[in-house]
């Protein structure tokens, strides 16, 4: 019995451990993007100091640094672009993860009949708005408010 309950709770939870799974492996790769780019913005750094101290001329100095700040700029570009994949991969496990567990639940719990009914419902609601004369619509319900001699009457 016991072992029952472990398998069974164990199965319950899979949704959760997959999402933590998928949680895990994103930091990982963002992880490894950003440590990747800091790496190569220091690297780059050091090379720009060092080409601008080798430099004599100011308008080649002047020069060095535009290309270094356009070089630079694609550089966060593709690190941006790589996080977003990453970060819209998660997002795309988690909505299949959610899609997959809700469907699921629809089919241990009942609720596809709870839909079903929900759907029969709309349906004659429909059909009773379409019964309705056009004349009707517009025109106060009759009132069921009680007026003062009706009320002394009592």
């Amino acid at each position: 019995m016991r072992e029952d309950m472990i398998k069974d709770m164990t199965e319950k939870m899979k949704p959760i451990t997959t999402m933590a799974e998928v949680n895990k492996s994103t930091a990982e790769q963002l992880i490894s993007i950003q440590t990747e780019y800091m790496t190569d913005m220091f690297n780059a750094g050091v090379a720009q100091m060092k080409a601008l101290s080798e430099v004599k001329e100011p308008k080649a100095a002047f020069e060095l640094q535009i290309k270094y700040f356009k070089d630079l700029e694609a550089r966060l570009n593709n690190v941006a672009e790589k996080d977003m994949a990453t970060l819209a991969a998660a997002k795309e496990q988690f909505m299949d993860l959610i899609e997959k567990s809700v469907s699921e639940m629809t089919e241990v719990y009942g609720l596809d009949n709870v839909t079903k009914f929900m759907q029969t419902s709309q349906e004659k609601l429909e059909e009773v708005t379409k019964s309705f004369s056009p004349e009707m619509i517009g025109k106060k319900p009759p009132s069921t408010a009680k007026t003062a001699s009706q009320k002394s009457a009592h």
